[in-house]
């Protein structure tokens, strides 16, 4: 458990600037604290002093990161279908979009709303070949099947007001999105998350998501062998590993955030969140 001295407000109830982050705080990871790299990780928001002054309606931690979490063969079966993915010819799509920065490369797959009033499929799940969709169903249904039951399980466990928030928004979006998850089951998580992004190495830019939701957790994991690449919330003062078979729990609408470089190997990072309107609406 990782006590945290003040809660991060600089940017709890900011409009969306990314400049404004990035000028207000350092990208060195050089300079946070390293926190242990295995076992069970929590940065409670309860119990904190009364001299923090903590917003209503969050979940009872900030981060919680979960050990022993995807098996080695899971893990390697979400690789195989990651490079199916690349080999498929996937294309990113074009266009400026508030939540990404100007070099982000990930692809973003699954259901949001962003500044819709009704959920949709994101254009990089839509607009593909044939043969791209076939990979992404298949990478989608695996994580689907694997990973998104024991999300949902520790979801409700450790945030259950939230959970019902996310439940309400499940059901909403399977009556408003019926035809497309019949014809792309794979794009059902369960309520869990209900978009995937991907991408190689990780984030170099300090920033927020700004799209995701106050109150609820993005999931994050990756796959692959590599050194290096912690998270890092100078806010807070730490980084915080992620290792193989681990998911990490965060507040990313809240905790301003980069990625240490990765030094050496590959690192697949897979992100499971949902846009603020979808839980909002």
């Amino acid at each position: 458990t990782h006590r945290i001295k003040e809660f991060p407000t600089t940017f709890y109830r900011a409009k969306a600037n990314g400049a404004a982050v990035r000028k207000a705080l350092s990208n060195e990871p050089d300079k946070l604290t390293a926190l242990p790299a295995t076992g069970k990780l929590q940065v409670p928001l309860q119990d904190l002093p009364d001299s923090i002054e903590v917003p209503g309606g969050l979940p009872p931690h900030l981060i919680i990161r979960f050990d022993r979490f995807i098996s080695k063969a899971d893990q390697k079966c979400l690789r195989k279908r990651w490079d199916d993915i690349l080999a498929s010819g996937a294309l990113h799509q074009s266009g400026k979009h508030a939540n990404r920065s100007a070099n982000d490369t990930a692809f973003h797959f699954g259901i949001w709303e962003v500044t819709a009033s009704k959920p949709y499929l994101t254009a990089e799940t839509r607009h593909q070949t044939p043969e791209a969709i076939k990979a992404i169903d298949a990478l989608l249904k695996y994580i689907g099947d694997f990973v998104a039951g024991k999300i949902g399980s520790v979801f409700e466990t450790h945030a259950p007001q939230q959970w019902e928030a996310m439940q309400r928004a499940y059901q909403r979006v399977q009556t408003l999105l019926a035809a497309e998850l019949l014809a792309r089951p794979s794009l059902d998580f369960g309520g869990a998350f209900f978009a995937v992004a991907i991408k190689e190495g990780g984030s170099g830019l300090i920033h927020i998501d700004w799209h995701d939701c106050h109150a609820i957790w993005a999931f994050v994991f990756a796959v692959g062998d590599w050194e290096s690449g912690e998270f890092c919330a100078p806010e807070l003062g730490i980084k915080i590993p992620i290792r193989p078979g681990q998911v990490f729990a965060v507040l990313a609408r809240v905790v301003a955030h980069f990625s240490a470089p990765v030094t050496e190997g590959r690192r697949i990072v897979f992100t499971c969140f949902t846009d603020s309107l979808t839980v909002l609406h």
